[in-house]
């Protein structure tokens, strides 16, 4: 296959596989240890990834979303095709999903290659809709350890996202083979014609939506933490009590002063400072768009945000976190911390030094000169002070031995 087929290739089949954003992975973030999570999770790592953020071949590819799981910097975004078919059984009849692995051999409604192949998003979304039966039968005999630490990961991440007592209720580990059973609901004849009608009804609008000029391209582009923020926000539209979420948010203290940096690290534009009217600055978060990666805690230098905490939300948009007041630098107008003593940022100090550094250069260099310049004028003056000197000697050396030269007198005779 040559090169300008296998790009064709990739163009025409670029939905049959994930995206990968190299700009938000966390190995090109100078404050961040080298990750290799999509690359050891994948059972086709080696012959997909040259390194972690950098494909080599996406043939091998079975679109088994473990990547995606796995990725915790949010770099690599499912396919269309992915998303719709997990999140298809919040849809189905019944009002429980049974999700389990290609090697157990209990009946399941939803079949991956490994359980943890499911992102903890899409799984709480699933939760919200139905009861899920996770199905752990195989996970005593795997021997793939990279996927048992990340399914412990993300049933942890769960927890902590439902909290303890609506995750036993949603959610039931099924470690044995009869620990939840399979089955189903047997429907009177009216319930199943209001059943088909149902089906019906959704499958034309998700064939409407499939079609090219109806679908758009937010559609499109969905993750599994956009559709969840959208279904908590309508939870909470339609409930008197409204269901609390944890989501770990960066955990701001006294020592911010807005200078912004966190924000422009925050590839995926969770971080928004916003000025108020009276002068304060306020810090935005958006959750679902937070990947929790805290690549932003690496970045603050100055001690302004403290980790990742666990905050309880009622729905998954736009949260203020953190106000202060900002202090403005006198020469550049960039926030400064508030207890600077000369009320300028670091880099206008420096710069501030380096200037008086050369007009100090400036002004010993001006003075080498003018003493160069009195040097050189004594010097001239002497040169012409000997020049002067040197034609009154050799006339002053003539007329001595002219005087010596002259002839005796000679003595008179009688």
């Amino acid at each position: 296959m040559s090169i300008f087929t296998r790009y064709a290739m990739d163009a025409l089949m670029k939905t049959t596989h994930p995206e990968v954003n190299r700009k938000q992975c966390w190995n090109l973030h100078p404050h961040r240890t080298p990750c290799t999570a999509c690359k050891d999770i994948c059972p086709y790592g080696d012959e997909i990834f040259t390194r972690p953020n950098l494909v080599k071949d996406w043939d091998p590819c079975t679109d088994c979303g473990l990547c995606v799981s796995a990725c915790r910097s949010g770099c690599i975004a499912p396919s269309p095709e992915q998303v719709q078919r997990d999140i298809s059984p919040a849809d189905s009849d019944g009002d429980t999903i049974w999700i389990g692995c290609e090697k157990s051999t209990r009946k399941n409604t939803v079949v991956r290659t490994c359980v943890s192949a499911y992102s903890w998003e899409a799984l709480a979304y699933l939760a919200l809709n139905k009861k899920i039966v996770l199905d752990l039968t195989p996970c005593g005999e795997c021997e793939n350890d990279v996927c048992a630490e990340h399914l412990r990961a993300v049933l942890t991440r769960l927890v902590e996202f439902f909290g303890q007592p609506l995750f036993e209720a949603r959610f039931t580990l099924a470690y044995e083979l009869d620990d939840a059973p399979f089955h189903v609901k047997e429907y009177s004849r009216r319930e199943m014609m209001e059943q088909v009608t149902s089906g019906s009804k959704k499958g034309t609008k998700q064939l409407l939506r499939m079609l090219p000029g109806l679908r758009s391209e937010d559609e499109s582009s969905q993750d599994f933490r956009l559709l969840l923020h959208q279904y908590t926000k309508q939870l909470k539209a339609v409930s008197e009590t409204p269901l609390r979420y944890g989501y770990h948010l960066p955990n701001f203290t006294q020592k911010c002063f807005a200078c912004g940096r966190c924000e422009k690290s925050c590839r995926s534009g969770a971080i928004k400072f916003e000025d108020l009217p009276d002068g304060q600055t306020r810090a935005v978060i958006t959750p679902w768009k937070c990947s929790e990666c805290g690549v932003c805690v690496a970045a603050c230098s100055n001690g302004g945000l403290d980790g990742l905490k666990l905050r309880q939300l009622t729905s998954l948009g736009p949260v203020s976190v953190y106000k202060c007041t900002k202090t403005l630098c006198k020469e550049c107008g960039k926030p400064i911390a508030p207890n600077c003593a000369d009320g300028i940022c670091s880099v206008c100090r420096i710069k501030l030094r380096t200037k008086k550094r050369q007009e100090e250069a400036v002004a010993r260099a001006k003075e080498r000169q003018a003493e160069r310049e009195a040097k050189k004028a004594a010097e001239a003056a002497a040169k012409e002070l000997a020049a002067e000197m040197q034609p009154s000697q050799p006339a002053q050396s003539a007329a001595a031995p002219e005087a010596g030269a002259a002839p005796a007198p000679t003595e008179s005779t009688c």
